[in-house]
């Protein structure tokens, strides 16, 4: 210990008061206000806080992973007054610290820790990262998955055991993604939680081939209720859950299959093409007993292999009761001609009958005229009566542009799949024709978009083929439509909203009215009319080729609607029998037709060229 004199920093003072004392006789108000000022800066000293009177000095440091050993980006740093963040290297900088301050700091996913600063200029701090764990199981045994790996962005995956891992540092809403070979990944977010157990799916993988060669199908539609998707190129598919019941599998020219996919990982779907031959039953003849009898003998003897129904009929009427809101209300179920819908369809089921239900769309007598006082307004209107407008048949349609029209008859068509229908075909899914015997009846009809262009019209009809479509195959049912046969020969909308390729490319069946009667205008650029009433196999054969080379790009699959009756007696009342009909199957058949269907308003179908069964 030193014994030294030290000098005391108060001597100073003492003297320089006993000097003021001395002369304050002689200057007793100077002396009083020097000391009343020394007094004040004395006690102002003795009050400061210590760090105003430590010298400041730069501060700068960087904060590491403990772990790891990298640098943390965005830590919080607070030293004294000041706070500052780490830039991307983990460094940080702060200009006045005093020695007495302490540094602490902080960053998400890390304990926090404090340092002291003394007299250094450069303060290092490493903190220890948390931790949270991921425990993978699979989602149908819960047993621990095998060759899991886990990555999160800005954090480590340490394997502790079979499917756990340790997540450092456990940063609020960190996502991870945890991942195997044979499951689908997840995604999970991390919100403070020790650990999160995720339940992997199992991969469940599959094709859909065409069972004769084996080849995949590209496009086939898989489903099982709001599971739903379609085959690529090479006709493979993943589900993103084990199905809850069949898996059903869709792909026009071939059957539909119902597959068990409740067990297998591995998924084969064969599928058995199909090429439907029907008949038509109106809403009438599907309820007459001796009618459908000869349908179920033609069956049995014939080519005929399906049946075409009608579900909602030319007027609007339905052959069975519909449990559908709005059927009720416009009077849709008054006259039903089939008291149990369940029953038929078992029956043509039995006998491997295709069947399709028809379902006449935007020519509907009830729901124009009965719509309104059901508050459905959505009649094709005359503009100067306000009446509910009729083409130059008589016949009543209601608004393409309304979507409460699709609505009424997506319903439709969806009960008619969950019947069991395999098919639901959708007529007169157009704009009215509005001319007739060269008289414009354009203007007077009104729609509820005053002016509006082929575009317009297309895009109406595309619009509710679109959503139908999409409704019907999830049902479990194929989606066709009837188009003019002109439509195979004319580009752009044909004035009724149908434009060949946009069609092809909403359905899954097309078909065309290739009747050589329809073409009263003759087939443009081939055979003059009435040359084509007395042509029937030509006129089928190069309407389908034309047909399909048009809209080979789509893919679609033609199956036309071929004639079954004699030529108007308008025209040249051209009788047609066996030869005239078999001319037409096979002529459509030679072009690569998928099928026909024969249109005979009488249903009897007693004229022959049916072909015999194989």
């Amino acid at each position: 210990m030193s014994h030294g004199r030290t000098r005391q920093p108060l001597v100073p003072i003492r003297r320089f008061l006993r000097r003021e004392a001395a002369s304050s006789v002689a200057r007793p108000e100077r002396s009083t206000l020097w000391i009343g000022a020394l007094v004040l800066a004395i006690l102002a000293l003795a009050l400061a806080p210590l760090d105003l009177l430590l010298p400041k000095a730069p501060l700068a440091g960087r904060i590491r992973d403990a772990a790891s050993g990298e640098p943390i980006a965005g830590a919080r740093i607070g030293v004294g007054r000041s706070a500052t963040q780490t830039g991307a290297d983990g460094r940080f900088a702060v200009d006045r610290v005093s020695p007495t301050d302490r540094l602490q700091v902080e960053a998400d996913g890390y304990q926090s820790a404090q340092a002291s600063i003394l007299a250094r200029r450069q303060v290092d701090v490493e903190l220890a990262p948390r931790a949270f764990a991921i425990d993978a199981r699979d989602a149908e045994t819960d047993e621990p998955v095998a060759d899991v790996i886990v990555q999160a962005a800005g954090a480590r995956a340490h394997s502790v055991t079979t499917g756990q891992f340790r997540i450092e540092p456990a940063r609020e809403s960190l996502q991870v993604t945890v991942s195997s070979p044979n499951y689908r990944d997840a995604l999970v977010t991390f919100r403070g939680e020790p650990s999160l157990r995720v339940h992997l799916q199992p991969r469940i993988l599959g094709a859909v081939i065409d069972g004769t060669t084996g080849r995949p199908i590209q496009g086939a539609f898989v489903s099982d209720g709001d599971l739903a998707m379609t085959t690529d190129t090479n006709g493979r598919f993943e589900l993103e859950r084990r199905p809850r019941g069949p898996l059903r599998v869709l792909a026009p020219g071939f059957k539909r299959l119902d597959l068990d996919a409740s067990q297998s990982r591995l998924v084969v779907a064969s599928l058995e093409p199909f090429t439907a031959r029907a008949v038509y039953l109106t809403y009438f003849g599907v309820g007459d007993r001796a009618l459908r009898e000869n349908v179920l003998a033609l069956t049995e003897k014939t080519e005929v292999n399906a049946v075409v129904i009608d579900v909602k009929g030319d007027r609007g009427r339905l052959s069975y009761r519909s449990s559908v809101p709005l059927a009720e209300a416009i009077g849709a179920n008054a006259e039903t001609t089939v008291p149990n819908i369940d029953e038929l369809l078992q029956q043509l089921k039995q006998r491997n009958v295709y069947t399709i239900a028809r379902i006449v769309v935007f020519r509907d007598e009830l729901l124009a005229k009965n719509g309104e006082p059901a508050g459905v307004d959505v009649a094709v209107r005359e503009r100067l009566t306000d009446k509910p407008w009729t083409d130059a048949e008589g016949r009543f349609w209601v608004d393409p542009f309304r979507p409460e029209v699709w609505e009424y008859n997506v319903q439709l068509a969806r009960e008619a799949a969950l019947k069991g229908f395999d098919e639901v075909q959708f007529d007169d899914v157009r704009f009215p024709v509005e001319q007739a015997g060269g008289g414009m009846l354009a203007n007077q009809a009104r729609y509820s978009r005053p002016w509006h262009t082929a575009r317009d019209r297309v895009d109406a009809v595309s619009d509710f083929l679109r959503r139908a479509h999409d409704e019907v195959r999830v049902s479990g049912a194929f989606v066709s439509a009837t188009v003019m046969g002109y439509v195979a020969w004319n580009d752009g909308d044909n004035g009724v909203g149908h434009e060949l390729t946009t069609l092809a490319s909403l359905v899954d069946y097309l078909c065309p009215t290739f009747y050589p009667s329809s073409f009263r205008a003759g087939v443009p650029g081939f055979i003059n009319y009435p040359q084509v009433i007395q042509r029937p196999h030509d006129v089928a054969f190069e309407s389908v080729r034309r047909a399909r080379a048009r809209t080979l790009e789509q893919g679609a699959v033609v199956r036309p609607w071929l004639q079954y009756f004699d030529d108007y007696s308008w025209q040249t009342g051209r009788a047609y029998r066996t030869a005239e009909i078999d001319a037409q199957r096979t002529g459509a058949m030679a072009a690569g037709a998928n099928g026909w269907m024969m249109w005979d308003p009488s249903n009897k179908y007693a004229r022959g060229g049916l072909g015999v069964r194989p």
